[in-house]
């Protein structure tokens, strides 16, 4: 529940010991048995999907053990179940991430235009790294977020910057922070689990969910500081 606004909506679970019995790895440390559970505020007519300014407008549960099925709060938007088999798949970080210019020797912000004509940008490479991922729905637990509208942790990392400044200072508006502070906040936070819009299931206008968090957060279970960004076409 979201306190004075109503209930979340249920997207899905990752059951982890299925995930952990395939063997693939993720790339973060989630627990072997058990849950997560993913929630979001997806109500157009309060906010509309969740407002990353609002830490009770989604929520990841962990779930030690099966419990009793309840039914959905009225008012809440409901899907039907679809139940997912996991296979391995390449993810590789989104062309406008920090990390990747930085990776081949580029700095972007000097030279924008260069990084552009990289050939990591070229369609050729974008088109065989598609294929690679298969076709689209693209559901997805840890790994690089395929994004949208450019690389989600990049807008996990202007939220958390814009939180600290706000809880330091006071001060809310505009405010820009310089690209290092930006890049190494992008650095901390890791895709746990995205989901597609699929078929008649559609977050905007063919968008996709996120859920984010720091990767010392995870090892230690912990699932109070998780971030959501939602992308749209």
């Amino acid at each position: 529940m979201w306190d004075g606004v109503g209930p979340l909506s249920f997207v899905g679970e990752v059951d982890l010991a299925a995930l952990s019995a395939t063997g693939h790895d993720p790339g973060v440390a989630l627990p072997a048995a058990g849950r997560l559970a993913f929630f979001v505020l997806d109500d157009p007519g309060v906010y509309g999907f969740a407002d990353a300014a609002h830490l009770d407008s989604y929520r990841v549960l962990y779930l030690s053990a099966d419990g009793l099925p309840v039914a959905a709060p009225a008012g809440t938007q409901t899907y039907a179940e679809r139940e997912l088999a996991g296979r391995a798949t390449l993810t590789a970080p989104d062309s406008f991430h920090p990390i990747l210019p930085g990776t081949f020797g580029v700095d972007a912000h000097a030279d924008y235009l260069a990084w552009l004509d990289h050939p990591v940008n070229s369609a050729d490479f974008i088109d065989a790294m598609g294929r690679l991922r298969g076709d689209s729905p693209r559901h997805q637990v840890g790994g690089w977020a395929i994004a949208v509208q450019g690389p989600v942790e990049l807008e996990a990392a202007h939220d958390e910057v814009r939180r600290r400044r706000s809880a330091d200072n006071g001060l809310t508006g505009p405010h820009r922070p310089d690209q290092h502070t930006i890049a190494a906040e992008t650095d901390q936070w890791v895709l746990v689990f995205q989901v597609d819009s699929d078929n008649d299931i559609m977050w905007g206008d063919a968008g996709t969910l996120y859920w984010l968090a720091r990767p010392e957060d995870l090892a230690r279970g912990d699932l109070t500081n998780i971030r959501f960004v939602m992308q749209c076409c």
